[in-house]
């Protein structure tokens, strides 16, 4: 590999935190068994990679935000791909209600026109500084602050979702903030 592929390499491989907390939150979590998150992940930085010479902006920002684009119809195309293998009549609805929450939150994350590019850089360096962390934490823990505080999901649902009791995912929010703030006070 020549040493400018390998800069642009290492420019992406920076992204991966961002994008797998992205790809998690905007995929429904019960479709998190026949589309994997990294799965989409890697697809995209292979995509993006490969793709190099379509890139038509400069500096991390542009990059992020294309990446971001490359994600957005990866996961898209990775639940309707699922969705048509899945048309089974008595899960039509379920599954229909997943898909379009997965659909909602991707479409809402895509950039809008509203923001300054400063804000967009803050932005962009708080939610990376916070995928870094989540990364780091055990991945129960990482999927109960996630359902719960970024997500917005009760703790009945995430304890549905993650298939423990509520007790246990207060029990693994509790140890989860916990890590998540000694993680981020370093960073500040």
């Amino acid at each position: 590999m020549d040493p400018e592929q390998e800069t642009w390499s290492r420019e992406l491989e920076k992204l991966r935190p961002l994008l797998m907390l992205l790809a998690r939150q905007n995929l429904n979590p019960r479709l998190w068994k026949d589309v994997d998150p990294s799965g989409v992940v890697q697809e995209t930085l292979l995509e993006a990679v490969q793709g190099r010479d379509q890139f038509q902006g400069n500096g991390p920002l542009t990059l992020e935000g294309w990446a971001r684009s490359i994600l957005f119809r990866n996961l898209i195309d990775a639940v309707r791909r699922v969705h048509r293998a899945k048309r089974d009549v008595g899960r039509e609805i379920s599954w229909a209600a997943a898909v379009d929450e997965s659909t909602r939150r991707i479409e809402s994350q895509i950039p809008g026109k509203d923001r300054s590019p400063s804000e967009l850089a803050m932005r962009s360096e708080d939610l990376m500084v916070l995928a870094i962390a989540l990364e780091r934490l055990e991945p129960a823990q990482r999927d109960a602050v996630e359902g719960h505080h970024l997500q917005g999901r009760s703790l009945a649902e995430v304890a549905s979702l993650l298939g423990r009791s509520e007790a246990a995912v207060a029990a693994l929010l509790h140890r989860g903030l916990r890590n998540l703030t000694e993680q981020m006070k370093g960073r500040g």
